[in-house]
């Protein structure tokens, strides 16, 4: 389905719950953070969906951490709030003692 992945195709959501919804992400239909459809899913396995998130993770740290740096407010706050990337996007906020995020 995607550019960076061509032979990634979407399936329906039976299966593995998304690394970034997790199983309450289910009931609305949200199963896969990647294909930007409901009830649609592009990671063929857990271990690609945790790659895929774990890569997303680091690119939206790495904004952040960018943005702060060149005084946006917004990203200052969020700089502040999160101490690493695994606390993004459904991760598992080890570290943290706020759990996921």
């Amino acid at each position: 389905m995607t550019a960076s992945n061509p032979e990634i195709m979407p399936s329906s959501g039976a299966g593995f719950d998304c690394d970034a919804y997790g199983p309450e992400g289910r009931e609305f239909g949200a199963l896969c953070f990647v294909s930007g459809e409901t009830g649609k899913r592009v990671c063929p396995s857990l271990d690609a969906c945790r790659t895929v998130m774990s890569a997303e993770r680091r690119r939206l740290w790495d904004r952040i951490q960018e943005l702060a740096a060149q005084g946006d407010e917004t990203a200052v706050f969020l700089a502040q709030e999160f101490s690493g990337p695994e606390q993004l996007l459904g991760g598992t906020g080890e570290g943290s003692t706020d759990g996921p995020v």
